[in-house]
């Protein structure tokens, strides 16, 4: 079979017949590897997956793939915390149990200094606990850019293709969205 013609004649990229193909992608949008590394771990050349990123991968699926990202890196953070909370409060429960045993026993013993001291501990490290745990409680505030979400993105392209079939469209539809405050950035303008 004789492979003539045009250089891009149907034929599928190595990349899009992958399993692993978003992740390739997710790889190249966010630098997670060079791209000499991707081409060679594909045993492709650098150019193949060059070529890839700039026809391939679209400023929409980009915008996607960093919002996904800067959101899961949020969830994460916010996980972390959360476990940190519960360690914090598991580890208070314990070290309360230990000192007030202490406690108990220096009492059984009539030690009074050694109660004494026990439980001035105690007070400071409940005290330290419960600072700890007011700044852990206090609200997170996760804010994602509309300009970033994927839906956004989207609305924006069809807006974007009504106003090319409708050139009259295009200052009204701008007109309103300054008037109800919605942000119209230098990009927003190609509208």
């Amino acid at each position: 079979m004789a492979q003539g013609g045009n250089k891009n004649s149907g034929r599928k990229a190595i990349i899009d017949m992958r399993p692993d193909k978003n992740e390739i992608i997710k790889d190249i949008v966010l630098e997670r590897r060079s791209m000499t590394e991707i081409a060679r771990r594909l045993g492709v050349d650098y150019s193949t997956v060059q070529r890839y990123r700039d026809e391939k991968i679209s400023e929409e699926m980009r915008r996607e793939i960093m919002a996904e990202n800067r959101i899961s890196a949020i969830e994460a953070d916010t996980e972390i915390i959360n476990q940190d909370r519960l360690d914090v409060s598991v580890t208070y429960e314990s070290l309360a149990k230990r000192v007030e045993r202490l406690i108990t026993k220096a009492e059984q013993n009539e030690d009074d200094h050694f109660a004494l001291a026990a439980m001035e501990g105690l007070r400071r490290t409940l005290r330290d606990i419960a600072q700890l745990q007011g700044k852990l409680a206090q609200n997170l505030t996760v804010n994602v850019s509309l300009a970033e979400s994927k839906e956004w993105v989207t609305l924006r392209n069809i807006l974007n293709e009504v106003c090319d079939e409708i050139p009259a469209a295009r200052e009204p539809l701008l007109r309103r969205m300054r008037h109800h405050v919605l942000s119209v950035t230098k990009e927003d303008t190609i509208l």
